[in-house]
């Protein structure tokens, strides 16, 4: 469980369904997610695995501060800032 550390997910259910978040902590079948944002390091929110979506987008230096203890709400905030940067590049954009 402690290989989900620091991956970016993507809340299936809920009000705060298609979410980005990173999972900073587990236990047992729940995973502890924050966005930087509303969900801070010091009010992660309780998930239950079932209801995320695993992407497959990793960043090695996000993973590294976690493990640490040295991370910081901005850096999250830009970690996921990031990502949606990243993966709205990829979608395929309809031809005009």
């Amino acid at each position: 469980m402690n290989e989900l550390i620091g991956c970016f997910v993507k809340s299936k259910t809920g009000r705060d369904a298609g979410k980005c978040y990173v999972i900073i902590d587990t236990h047992n079948e729940y995973v502890y997610l924050v966005d930087g944002n509303i969900r801070t390091l010091d009010n992660p929110k309780k998930k239950n695995m079932k209801h995320i979506g695993k992407l497959n987008y990793f960043d090695p230096s996000l993973i590294e501060a976690i493990d640490k203890k040295h991370i910081k709400n901005e850096e999250i905030k830009r970690a996921i800032k990031l990502l949606q940067i990243e993966t709205s590049n990829k979608e395929v954009k309809p031809p005009l």
